[in-house]
């Protein structure tokens, strides 16, 4: 099928555009981690964090630039939309390195996030649903929802390169099944990238995306997709918009409720996460970025299903909502915790904090 929507010469582009993403995001990543660490830009090690040795947190840039370099100098068709979705790309990924360099309230993270959804909305992406304003405004909160959810997966190393490079390989599968292989050059080199991340962001992680690289991967699939599905019946894009984004979305939706359960701050971060929860039940790390990706894979692939009219989406909405409730009431009952660092980290981490409080 995608054969008959685009050349053979497209398919090349595109592989190329991905194997340049690749290779560019290992290359860039090695320097922004020498970077940060000479800025001293770093996760340290505590009982609450697995890391063994302080850990740069400035990957996002590497990401961000790997990705948008080969598809800006491979394009061959530019359209206001995908070159907005770039653009504001860039401005969140701006937003995170100032993030991760200096903490930002988040009011402030939100009225730049709301900015660059605009940006996007105004150029046509949006889901029809309603008409008018309302679904310009339902898709700006769901473009920066999923943003945000993609940086609160980003808890346990290789858990985000792994769901961004599946939920991205799978997207761009289905931009080309749809005959848009603009979006497919963006959302491989995106895959790629997050794979050429993951050499250096595996298990025991020597660098950390950071705030700049979950919500350049979280903006930039979730604005590509409704870019890719927005145009189709209300009845076939919300649960393809909900399954291409099902695990953040779902991890996000159990952190609150489970702490509106237990009477705590949506903001005020704990181990309640699905990563979190998976540690409890004795996973490793790696195992945990394994399952998650398995499961976001899945959720993809039927979301690329319903959109090519292989599953109704009648029947794959109530499915979605069903099982996603399922899953919550399942999942906040179960404990979670924080991988433990092991005992020499746990001291380096007290004797880095001590002496910081002695500076």
């Amino acid at each position: 099928m995608i054969s008959a929507v685009v050349s053979g010469e497209s398919l090349t582009v595109i592989a190329s555009a991905g194997a340049a993403a690749f290779v560019l995001v290992a290359v860039f990543t090695e320097f922004t981690r020498r970077f940060a660490l000479r800025l001293k830009i770093v996760d340290r090690p505590g009982a609450y964090r697995p890391h063994r040795r302080p850990t740069p947190r400035l990957g996002g840039p590497a990401v961000a630039a790997g990705t948008l370099l080969p598809t800006t100098a491979l394009a061959g068709e530019w359209n206001l939309q995908l070159i907005m979705i770039m653009m504001s790309g860039v401005l969140v990924a701006l937003l995170g390195v100032i993030h991760d360099c200096r903490r930002l309230r988040p009011a402030w993270r939100l009225a730049v996030e709301s900015v660059a959804a605009t940006l996007v909305v105004a150029s046509g992406v949006r889901v029809e649903i309603f008409g008018a304003w309302i679904d310009m405004a339902g898709t700006l909160l769901w473009i920066v929802f999923v943003a945000n959810a993609f940086a609160m997966i980003d808890n346990t190393d290789g858990v985000l390169g792994g769901v961004g490079a599946v939920g991205a390989g799978i997207l761009a599968v289905t931009a080309l099944a749809s005959g848009q292989p603009a979006f497919a050059l963006l959302l491989f080199s995106l895959a790629c990238g997050c794979v050429g991340f993951a050499a250096h962001g595996w298990s025991p992680a020597r660098i950390r995306m950071g705030k700049a690289g979950p919500l350049f991967v979280g903006f930039t699939l979730a604005a590509s997709a409704v870019a890719v599905s927005g145009q189709a019946e209300p009845v076939t894009v919300v649960p393809a918009l909900l399954l291409f984004a099902f695990v953040p979305v779902l991890d996000t939706c159990l952190a609150v409720a489970a702490r509106q359960r237990a009477g705590r701050p949506w903001l005020l971060a704990g181990p309640d996460h699905l990563a979190h929860r998976c540690v409890a039940a004795g996973l490793t790390a790696r195992q945990v970025a394994l399952v998650m990706s398995a499961a976001a894979t899945a959720a993809g692939l039927l979301g690329m299903y319903v959109m090519l009219g292989r599953v109704p989406g009648a029947v794959a909405l109530p499915g979605v909502v069903c099982a996603g409730a399922g899953l919550l009431a399942f999942l906040v009952r179960m404990p979670g915790r924080y991988p433990v660092a092991p005992l020499r980290a746990r001291r380096l981490g007290r004797v880095t904090a001590s002496a910081e409080g002695r500076g």
